[in-house]
């Protein structure tokens, strides 16, 4: 037996006594917890990590509380200046090199809406919340000599970070593999009004519990 026909396999069996449970409803729990993993794509495709928290403060109606870190979000125009430096750097010091990254740390909450549908398997729901983040510029150069505070002093357009409100939407659907376990397959949207302005964009799933 091939090691895929064996996962298989593996996998039925662990559906098979999840789904033998009844599942809680959405709508019916306290609420949830549960750990994400996205993909974020925007200005360069990155990696997304981050947890959620929610309560249910009428059926069909939850609030949630979203944290997380987005790995790299640089775009064109940090990325052009950061090899305009380093040519000149690399021209003064006698060769050398550069890595452009831009993290984000953000924080949202608002308002998590179950579509009216039987939600004791799968359960649609659109949100929209508002929150901060945090936009910082990783930059850094090497030069073949000396250090490279012997030849440039970095700016504002490359160094240092901005924090600035941040606007998410977002959708996803809830699919329960149990009484309180679910996956949670999402989409969001997130604007950071910082002062040249990021989109983030970021798809995935999340395992979590509903109490």
């Amino acid at each position: 037996m091939t090691r895929a026909a064996l996962a298989v396999l593996v996998w039925a069996g662990l559906s098979g006594i999840a789904f033998a449970q009844s599942p809680t409803a959405a709508d019916d729990s306290k609420g949830y917890v549960e750990g994400v993993a996205q993909s974020a794509f925007g200005n360069v495709t990155s990696q997304s990590f981050g947890g959620e928290l929610g309560v249910t403060i009428k059926p069909g109606l939850q609030v949630f509380v979203e944290g997380g870190y987005v790995r790299d979000t640089a775009g064109s125009a940090l990325s052009t200046s950061a090899q305009r430096v380093a040519t000149d750097l690399a021209q003064k010091g006698g060769g050398g090199g550069y890595s452009v990254k831009q993290p984000v740390t953000f924080g949202v909450a608002g308002i998590k809406y179950l579509l009216p549908v039987d939600q004791t398997r799968f359960a649609p729901y659109v949100l929209v919340g508002g929150g901060a983040a945090r936009v910082e510029k990783n930059v850094n150069f090497t030069v073949a000599t000396g250090n490279v505070s012997d030849y440039v002093t970095l700016g504002s357009d490359l160094t240092g970070s901005e924090t600035g409100f941040m606007l998410s939407a977002g959708v996803g659907v809830d699919v329960a593999l149990g009484k309180v376990m679910f996956v949670d397959l999402q989409y969001r949207f997130g604007r950071v009004f910082t002062t040249d302005g990021l989109n983030i964009n970021r798809a995935g799933a999340g395992v979590g519990i509903r109490f």
